[in-house]
C-alpha cells in the first residue's frame, strides 16, 4: 500500500526519481503539489519516462517543464472545445432539417422511422424507442432553454419537436442517434461535410471521446485512441505510423479531423490559439529537439504544427 506523504516528500520522491526541481524552486514545486497533484504531475511526465535505473525514471526531466505540459493541456482544452462545439451546433442542425424534413414536426419520436433495420430487430428497436423518449422526457425536465418548457413546442406526452429536441441532445446523445441511423439520413449529412458515410461516423465518435475529455479534465495531450478513426490522405501527410506503417492516433488526429469538419462550416475558423499551444507543446525537453515533441503528440514533425493555420482549398 503506498504511504501517505507529505507534499514535500513527495517533492523528494520525484527528486530521487530523476526529475530536476533547482535549488530555490522547492517551495513553488511543493505548492504546485498541493494544487495540481502528485499523481496529475506523474500522468503528464509519463511520455518522458525511461527504462527505471537504480530508482531513477525521468532522467533529468523538469518539474517546471511537466507543470506547463499540464497548463497548456489544460488550455488547448479549452480552445478544442470551442472548435468542436461549432461542429456540434452545425451537425444538430442539419440533422433537425433532416429528420423535420423527413419525417415532420414529431416524426422522429418514432425511431421506427428513421433507425437502421439491418442493425436492429424489432425488440431492439423497441427497446430503443422506450430509453429515448424517457431519456429526452428527462432532459426536457432539466434544461434551462425555455422554448422546452412551452405547450407550443411539445406533443401530448411531453416531449419537444425535432428542431427543439434535436438542439437539447448531448454530442454523446447526437452521435448514437447518427451511428443508429438509416445509410440514407447519414449519407446526407456527411454530404454537407464533404466525406463519406463511414468517414463521419467514425469522426464523430473520436470527437464525442475527446469532448468528454476536453469538458471533464482529462488528459488530452497523452490522449492514445484505442478505436482508430478512418485516416484519409489529408490526414495521413500529418500524422505519425509505426514501423509497421499503421497510424498512431493522437492528439495530431484529432486536431486534423477536427479542422476537416470546421473548415466546412467556416472556413475562416482562427486555428492561431490551438496553434499556439500545439507549438508550446513541443518545446524542448529532455534534450528532445521540436520534431520528436511534435511526433509524441501524434504529429508527423513540427512542421506539420506550423502548417495548421495554412489555408486549404475547400469544394465549390
Amino acid at each position: 500500500m503506498p504511504d501517505n506523504l507529505t507534499f514535500n516528500e513527495q517533492k523528494d520522491l520525484l527528486s530521487q526519481r530523476g526529475m530536476v526541481i533547482p535549488s530555490g524552486t522547492e517551495a513553488r514545486a511543493i505548492q504546485k503539489l498541493g494544487t495540481v497533484s502528485y499523481y496529475r504531475i506523474k500522468e503528464f511526465a509519463k511520455p518522458f519516462e525511461i527504462s527505471e535505473q537504480n530508482g531513477k525514471i525521468y532522467d533529468g526531466l523538469e518539474f517546471s517543464k511537466v507543470l506547463a505540459r499540464y497548463y497548456r493541456d489544460k488550455n488547448l482544452r479549452m480552445d478544442l472545445l470551442h472548435a468542436i462545439e461549432q461542429i456540434e451546433v452545425a451537425v444538430k442542425t442539419h440533422l433537425a432539417y433532416i429528420m423535420g424534413t423527413r419525417y415532420g414536426t414529431f416524426g422522429y419520436l418514432n425511431i421506427s422511422n428513421w433507425i437502421d433495420r439491418s442493425q436492429f430487430n424489432s425488440f431492439q428497436t423497441a427497446e430503443k424507442k422506450y430509453y429515448f423518449s424517457k431519456n429526452l422526457l428527462n432532459t426536457v425536465r432539466k434544461t434551462s432553454n425555455p422554448d422546452a418548457h412551452k405547450s407550443d413546442n411539445l406533443n401530448e406526452s411531453g416531449l419537444p419537436s425535432v428542431w427543439l429536441g434535436i438542439n437539447i441532445l448531448t454530442f454523446g446523445e447526437m452521435y448514437y442517434i447518427i451511428k443508429d441511423s438509416k445509410k440514407s439520413i447519414t449519407k446526407e449529412l456527411s454530404d454537407k461535410f464533404n466525406c463519406t458515410r463511414d468517414q463521419f461516423v467514425s469522426w464523430l465518435g473520436t470527437l464525442n471521446l475527446v469532448r468528454n475529455i476536453c469538458a471533464h479534465n482529462g488528459n488530452l495531450v497523452n490522449l492514445n485512441l484505442i478505436t482508430k478513426p478512418m485516416i484519409t490522405e489529408e490526414i495521413s501527410e500529418s500524422i505519425t505510423y509505426d514501423d509497421n506503417d499503421n497510424p498512431i492516433c493522437r492528439l495530431g488526429t484529432v486536431i486534423k479531423i477536427t479542422q476537416v469538419l470546421v473548415r466546412e462550416i467556416n472556413p475562416h475558423y482562427k486555428w492561431d490559439k490551438i496553434q499556439s499551444h500545439l507549438k508550446n507543446l513541443c518545446e524542448k525537453t529532455q534534450g528532445r529537439s521540436q520534431n520528436e515533441m511534435a511526433r509524441i503528440i501524434g504529429f508527423k514533425n513540427y512542421r506539420k504544427i506550423i502548417n495548421i493555420t495554412k489555408k486549404h482549398p475547400t469544394r465549390n
